[in-house]
């Protein structure tokens, strides 16, 4: 009977010392390789977003208002008999300000004469890619004299950010594989895998570009616009 007793109390011991070394085996045999993965997606844009607005100033603030108003209405006019439909263009921010401007007298005393500033903005939203130079120099010319910036877009940019995310993904099991075969082992499975960045950002019009859209007496204002690109990357993590 005692020896019974021994043997398993051996048994036992002999198990709980397995159960130790597997646990052991498992965290030292728990080998991870992360990988980054990129990728770029271009694609030509198809939406055009330009920022016009109209400044008027005056020492009357009715008289500022008034003029605003009608140059406003102009180039809503302008731009509406080119072809823009009014859900293409809308008034977006108005303001009117008041500023004091100091001056000198004949007396040669500093003295300060108030002035009101009235500020209308007219936003455009147009899939005429071709035509956002007319648009602009139309604008222009009708009383425009801010054009705050011109944005190019993409009206449908979700299946190209999922499409740039699979190649990222496909990039950093590409490396994983790459860094096993050099070490002589093979990728197990995927173990985590994080979303890092998948996004786009348009593409904004150059000040020094959109300088030349207020010289009414240049040529006609060339733009044409760069590719949109759609930038993804992850970051994973495989067990070899």
């Amino acid at each position: 009977m005692r020896i019974k007793k021994i043997f398993f109390n051996l048994f036992c011991l002999l198990a709980i010392m397995s159960v130790f070394s597997l646990a052991a085996f498992s965290a030292e045999g728990e080998r991870i390789i992360q990988t980054y993965g990129q990728a770029e997606v271009t694609a030509q844009p198809d939406l055009a977003k330009i920022s016009l607005a109209i400044e008027t100033r005056s020492s009357s603030a009715r008289e500022a208002v008034n003029e605003n108003a009608a140059l406003t209405n102009t180039v809503l006019d302008a731009l509406l008999d080119f072809g823009l439909s009014e859900e293409e263009v809308k008034t977006s921010a108005y303001r009117l300000n008041s500023y004091r401007e100091w001056q000198k007298d004949t007396a040669d005393e500093e003295q300060y004469k108030i002035y009101y500033q009235a500020y209308n903005e007219i936003l455009i939203e147009t899939t005429q890619l071709e035509a956002v130079g007319t648009l602009i120099d139309l604008a222009v010319k009708a009383g425009a004299n801010n054009i705050n910036y011109i944005n190019f877009e993409l009206q449908e940019s979700h299946q190209l950010v999922l499409q740039a995310l699979k190649m990222a993904t496909r990039q950093a099991r590409e490396k994983a594989d790459a860094i096993a075969e050099g070490a002589g082992k093979f990728i197990i499975e995927l173990r985590s895998i994080k979303e890092e960045q998948a996004s786009y950002a348009p593409i904004y019009i150059q000040e020094s570009m959109l300088a030349r859209g207020l010289d009414i007496s240049s040529a006609p204002t060339p733009i044409s616009p760069e590719a949109v690109i759609i930038r993804a990357s992850v970051v994973a993590e495989f067990s070899f």
